[in-house]
């Protein structure tokens, strides 16, 4: 019997699934089933979008006729409103309905809006998940000189600059005492945040934001300080949430995100998640990586697999107007075993740091110099034993392949 698989939602989750369902199963009916307008692009590139520095197609990861070619059905502007996952059916917005095998939630996440008076009627406040949203942007910064961002993590601050490009002057109002705090300690904030300001961008760290006023075609962001910034357009990057409502309504197990085990299954029989609405064992990644690695392991194990997942090394990386961040791994450790390995020099933005425990790899911070830093990765996810050469590993003439 042929069997027929449904995804919801056309994320990097979504479509490595259908990859790994095609490899295993020629024959297969696949659907995908997505809101966007648009075929499966690079989230990570909507910054680039954003400084009108490439084209919506040239975001596509891939272009219409990869579907075609693999056979794989692509449904845009489609709104599942209901899953049956007794009966294994999938109802639309339009009421039209489809049965299913085996079905996949890649329903991703929405941006965080902050307990801020005003935020939710105050005219021109926008997040940044879309293309939608990047076309919406455009239009409004057009007609702007000036934008708040509330926020100062890495798609803030990639869109920050984006804007930056366009001309505007860029304020980051940011609640931590220092930029990327999941990323960065507070040495490599600093020297990041010099590099940014040498660039125009401006910041205010460790500030609580009150209340949203609009003013005609100004809008005000007061703090609880009593300062207060305007500008013609706020933008909104204070963290995401899973997308959990479909799965919430249908009975499926939700705590955070969508509750998944190591198959990447939920609590329904052929029912399985992955991506930035998958929890597990208590975590929700919201990283490319984890997200990629979590489609591939579902789409086997939907098409008769036995493939598990067991987590992914946390990795990030900001590029922006050349300077070159990656970070991975635990690098907030407080722990007094965790040794560090450190090389500075903010003359040339550069800064590298290692975090090791009992002679392993656990976190690493590379700015402006990210040499080695997929081997390290490497290292880390392997818990490999680096105790004999932790101390040389930063220098800049180590060739980590040879030891």
């Amino acid at each position: 019997m042929s069997m027929n698989y449904v995804i919801i939602g056309n994320g990097v989750a979504g479509t490595e699934a259908a990859k790994a369902i095609r490899n295993r199963d020629p024959q297969a009916e696949i659907m995908i089933f997505t809101q966007d307008h648009y075929p499966f692009y690079s989230r990570p590139r909507l910054p680039e979008l954003l400084a009108k520095e490439v084209a919506v197609e040239e975001i596509f990861v891939y272009k219409r006729e990869w579907y075609h070619k693999n056979k794989i059905l692509l449904y845009l502007n489609s709104t599942v409103k209901n899953i049956d996952p007794k009966n294994q059916r999938i109802t639309l917005a339009d009421k039209s309905n489809f049965t299913y095998s085996k079905l996949l939630l890649d329903t991703g996440s929405s941006g965080i809006l902050p307990p801020i008076d005003g935020i939710n009627t105050a005219e021109g406040v926008f997040t940044l998940r879309t293309v939608e949203d990047v076309l919406t942007i455009i239009k409004r910064a057009a007609c702007a000189k000036a934008v708040t961002l509330i926020g100062g993590g890495l798609l803030g601050l990639e869109a920050g600059n984006g804007l930056r490009k366009l001309g505007l002057s860029v304020t980051v109002v940011e609640f931590f005492d220092r930029l990327l705090p999941r990323q960065l300690d507070a040495e490599g904030a600093a020297i990041l945040q010099k590099q940014l300001e040498n660039m125009g961008l401006k910041f205010i760290l460790g500030a609580q934001s009150k209340s949203i006023k609009d003013a005609g075609t100004t809008k005000i962001l007061e703090l609880k300080d009593g300062k207060a910034f305007e500008s013609n357009f706020i933008l909104v990057s204070a963290g995401i949430k899973p997308n959990v409502s479909l799965a919430q309504e249908a009975g499926i197990s939700v705590n955070k995100g969508i509750i998944v085990n190591d198959r990447m299954e939920t609590n329904f029989p052929n029912v399985y998640a992955a991506g930035d609405v998958a929890e597990h064992k208590g975590r929700i990644y919201g990283i490319w990586p984890a997200a990629h690695r979590q489609g591939v392991i579902a789409g086997i194990n939907m098409a008769g697999g036995n493939e598990t997942y067991a987590g992914t090394v946390p990795s990030t990386s900001l590029k922006v107007a050349g300077i070159n961040l990656t970070s991975m791994g635990d690098i907030l450790a407080e722990d007094k075993t965790v040794e560090q390995v450190k090389v500075k020099n903010p003359d040339k933005n550069l800064y590298k740091k290692l975090f090791t425990k009992e002679g392993k790899i656990i976190g690493a911070i590379f700015l402006g110099d990210t040499k080695n830093a997929y081997e390290i990765g490497q290292l880390i996810e392997k818990k490999a034993d680096v105790s004999t050469f932790k101390d040389k590993i930063l220098e800049a003439d180590f060739d980590i392949k040879s030891s």
